[in-house]
């Protein structure tokens, strides 16, 4: 038998590590976040740019280190310079926070320190978390300083920030997770639909129904994800809950474009369909007289046109 030997040469030329948050602070911020430091704050994350066009602002994550608590772990500033003076113009703790977005669509660094909505101020865009497991448990949130103060303009679990209808402004598509804990099903089956939200008369509104050829793309997707799941249903009991998750979606979703009716003639339709067990034909009939009569009734009905986000 033969004996092979490979020898495998690795050559490491100009290997760069990537710059530590403290070499992206300029010379100005330095003297605060050394100060802040000897308190006990480590700098994890730094965004630095003129968010309103006349001062310096450095948007900070620090980590205290030793926190028994997610809640006195993290803590997130903007930290204002006029040249003079160098303050912390706003402060949040109790979360986790990041420049990053868990939700893989939605590009957070890509759109930090631009200005999103077209109001001639640049936004800064964090991701905060409380720890929990649910959607709304990890908003995205919004800031933006105007008159050396900041204000949270938008939070949510959002989806995507994209401009919609090529007017330059992005929208907000935010999770809709009023049915997230539905009924019996599980999480993986829960009921969700996508909201949108315009920047209109400086804030964002409800705007859904204004957007109708990205409601007719989600419907299309969400039929053939139906026709997939009908497939799956058996006589076991559990085995429609796909089925009847997207059911419900589809519903709600046809709702938020401004057709409630539409959408309660599809889930009726729907889940009228053979169902593979009593049981199943049980909890069908159960989810209909709720979105007809009950409190998923008012709730599709609970957003207004215009309505903020906030």
């Amino acid at each position: 038998m033969g004996v092979y030997i490979f020898i495998i040469i690795l050559a490491f030329t100009g290997f760069e590590q990537s710059p530590s948050p403290a070499s992206q602070v300029s010379a100005e911020f330095k003297p605060e976040i050394g100060k802040l430091a000897a308190q006990g704050l480590a700098l994890e994350e730094a965004l630095e740019a003129s968010l309103d066009g006349r001062a310096r602002h450095l948007a900070v994550i620090f980590k205290r280190a030793g926190a028994a608590r997610l809640a006195d772990a993290y803590e997130f500033r903007i930290i204002e310079s006029d040249g003079r003076t160098v303050k912390t113009i706003f402060r949040r703790s109790d979360f986790y926070f990041s420049f990053k977005a868990f939700q893989p669509a939605l590009d957070l660094p890509a759109l930090n320190a631009r200005d999103i909505n077209g109001d001639g101020l640049k936004e800064v865009l964090v991701q905060s978390s409380s720890g929990g497991n649910c959607w709304s448990c990890n908003p995205a949130e919004i800031y933006r300083v105007k008159d050396q103060r900041a204000e949270l303009i938008a939070a949510g679990p959002m989806q995507k920030i994209i401009d919609l209808d090529g007017d330059g402004v992005l929208e907000l598509v935010v999770a809709d997770a009023r049915w997230e804990n539905y009924g019996d099903l599980s999480h993986a089956s829960a009921p969700s639909a996508r909201m949108i939200y315009a920047w209109r008369e400086g804030r964002y509104v409800y705007a859904s129904r204004d957007f109708t050829a990205y409601y007719q793309e989600e419907i299309k997707r969400l039929q053939a994800s139906l026709n997939e799941a009908k497939t799956q249903i058996t006589a076991e009991e559990f085995s429609d809950e796909p089925y009847v998750g997207l059911a419900i979606s589809l519903a709600v979703t046809c709702a938020h474009a401004g057709e409630i009716e539409r959408g309660l003639n599809e889930l009726e339709s729907l889940m009228n369909a053979p169902p593979g067990s009593a049981e199943q034909k049980k909890r069908r009939r159960a989810a209909i007289a709720d979105f007809r009569n009950g409190e998923s009734a008012a709730k599709l009905r609970l957003l207004k046109y215009g309505d903020p986000i906030l």
